[in-house]
């Protein structure tokens, strides 16, 4: 599989030798809208930060087993590499905003990165998510939800084939949170592979095409989204919400 995302035989296990994966093997095809749930503690997280490099090369800890990306094995990069290809967005937007403008959220990264058309990109992503005349704003007197909107225009603005956010909505209210998933199906319309670790499988069984349950650290079902969030009784026993309408 040299387009999408492969998982083989991977396990990860902290410094204080708690093991978080155990011997997860997993496809993604490119285009793909890959949602990954269960309960807190269950590997969504580390699960997540296989995808952009973070495990191996920040992340401290014992790593087995191979992750690429279109062919690439992640541990052949850097993450400055990945950040180029595999855009990444953090629960918490306050971690990452730090600059005096919103435009210059946007332009830090570009430049770092040593991207070209930074004007261009920049108005480009601010346009995707609604944020015209917001450039010149100061981002900490931004509601939460605004915030996360520039944090996902940061990553919009790379340009990146691939999107990651760990738990997007964790502080939104339910239109933030609507309005958030909106924007994703759009993108992942537009070719762009979306992968959320995500609480709320109503999101989930609305948005996404694929689903993956984890379960302290082991893969117990993944699949098309209706198919595996129908499964009330697994859903049940592993603690995992019902979807509505399901």
């Amino acid at each position: 599989m040299t387009h999408g995302i492969s998982i083989r035989n991977v396990s990860f296990s902290y410094p204080n030798k708690t093991f978080s994966l155990k011997n997860i093997s997993l496809d993604l095809e490119k285009g793909g809208f890959l949602g990954i749930t269960g309960v807190n503690g269950s590997g969504k997280s580390t699960f997540s930060f296989l995808l952009n490099g973070l495990i191996p090369h920040l992340v401290k800890g014992k790593f087995k087993g191979v992750v690429t990306v279109d062919g690439i094995p992640t541990s052949n990069n850097n993450v400055s590499f990945w950040a180029k290809k595999v855009g990444f967005l953090f629960q918490n937007p306050d971690f990452s905003l730090f600059n005096l403008t919103v435009a210059e959220e946007l332009e830090f990264g570009l430049k770092n990165l040593k991207m070209d058309k930074i004007a261009e990109r920049t108005k480009k992503a601010l346009h995707t998510l609604g944020l015209d005349g917001y450039a010149g704003r100061d981002p900490q007197t931004l509601s939460f939800g605004q915030k996360q909107k520039v944090a996902l225009a940061c990553i919009l603005a790379l340009e990146t084939d691939y999107l990651v956010l760990d738990e997007p909505i964790a502080q939104l209210d339910f239109i933030s949170s609507k309005e958030l998933y909106g924007v994703l199906k759009k993108l992942n319309n537009f070719g762009k592979t979306v992968v959320v670790v995500e609480h709320d499988t109503d999101f989930l069984y609305r948005f996404t095409k694929e689903v993956v349950i984890l379960d302290r650290g082991k893969i117990r079902s993944f699949g098309p989204t209706q198919k595996v969030l129908s499964d009330k009784k697994l859903l049940d026993k592993l603690g995992v919400k019902v979807p509505y309408g399901s």
